[in-house]
């Protein structure tokens, strides 16, 4: 069910994109150039999932073991009710810099939203989550704004790009 979400969502990025152009004149990158790639990957990554899963039941069907015929034991049923709370927990964190983006800025928003990940779903150390944050948040501000001149949303981080 979830790879089928993932590709419908990827369908819909990749669709709604086209609106705002993939290709401008000369062949420079439009707005929608970044919103369709990553919708074609999720498209991909979705049917890899799906494939893979659809592979593994199929597998357990046909050649059923001993630990398959078993019971699920509670660590196995932790462990899924884990992964759901952390996929649930993104799904919500993007909900909400989706949000903030237009008032925080994109750039601000995506070094909040990679903290957050990384230090409340992923528990890495607080040092090393704020070191990768601020560098994915210089690195999208030297391709966005540098490379490809592309202007996203400055919310109230403009005084500090200068925008």
């Amino acid at each position: 069910m979830g790879a089928l979400i993932l590709v419908a969502i990827g369908a819909a990025f990749s669709t709604l994109s086209v609106d705002y152009g993939i290709l401008g004149e000369e062949a420079r990158i439009s707005p929608g150039f970044v919103p369709f790639i990553v919708g074609l990957l999720l498209v991909v990554f979705g049917a890899m999932i799906g494939w893979e899963t659809w592979r593994s039941r199929v597998h357990a069907t046909i050649n059923p073991t001993e630990d398959d015929t078993e019971s699920e034991s509670n660590t196995d049923k932790g462990a899924r009710y884990s992964t759901t709370k952390s996929v649930a927990l993104i799904f919500g964190l993007l909900l909400i810099a989706t949000i903030l983006a237009p008032i925080l800025g994109f750039l601000l928003t995506f070094s909040i939203l990679v903290f957050a990940i990384l230090a409340g779903v992923e528990q890495e150390r607080l040092w090393f989550s704020l070191i990768i944050s601020l560098s994915i948040g210089l690195l999208a501000w030297l391709i966005f704004y540098q490379f490809m001149g592309i202007r996203l949303p400055l919310g109230i981080s403009a005084p500090l790009i200068g925008g």
